[in-house]
């Protein structure tokens, strides 16, 4: 049975550090979304989104979309059909809400990571380190998406598999069991 890793949680929790890690350790590749934006210098079509037209976009079949300002975003069938011919074990990265859609619609085959800190202000300062403006940091934190991602809901709490990644070595301990887990059952 194929499986896909869902990760979820509040931005500057590690999201984009674990994917990376599951693909460069373990050689999971992490499913490609679409978008309805512009192609930003140094993105490459196919791997760091597929670029859509809003019609293109219309004819997929979504798991989840959102819309930010006048362009969408959404993880397809299609999509990970794709990633799943290639790799037995996926990884995507989605807000809480698309991690519900995920486990109501592929319920045996979502393994749902919550990802989190103690303490919301590391968030803050992960957030500078990465580079991101003042203005950019106390927007998100003021984001409906950052204070719903900041807390597991509780109809997700039985599903997830919440690591608190304070510390990166740790965090990387919890992930190897799983994966090694979820390689053995594969």
């Amino acid at each position: 049975m194929h499986k896909i890793i869902i990760i979820a949680g509040p931005s500057g929790a590690g999201k984009t550090t674990v994917s990376n890690y599951l693909t460069e350790t373990y050689q999971i590749p992490r499913v490609i979304t679409h978008t309805t934006r512009p192609m930003r210098t140094g993105e490459v079509a196919g791997q760091s989104y597929y670029f859509e037209t809003d019609a293109s976009f219309k004819k997929l079949h979504f798991f989840e979309h959102v819309r930010y300002g006048s362009y969408q975003y959404g993880s397809s069938r299609e999509s990970l059909d794709k990633a799943w011919s290639k790799n037995k074990l996926v990884s995507l990265i989605v807000e809480t809400a698309g991690a519900r859609s995920y486990l109501q619609q592929l319920p045996a085959q979502t393994v749902f990571v919550y990802l989190t800190v103690s303490d919301p202000n590391i968030l803050v300062e992960r957030l500078q380190k990465r580079g991101d403006s003042q203005d950019e940091i106390e927007k998100r934190l003021a984001s409906q998406e950052f204070k719903r991602d900041l807390q597991l809901p509780a109809d997700l709490n039985s599903r997830a598999i919440t690591i608190i990644n304070d510390n990166w070595e740790e965090a990387k301990t919890h992930l190897d069991k799983l994966i090694k887990r979820l390689q053995a059952e594969l």
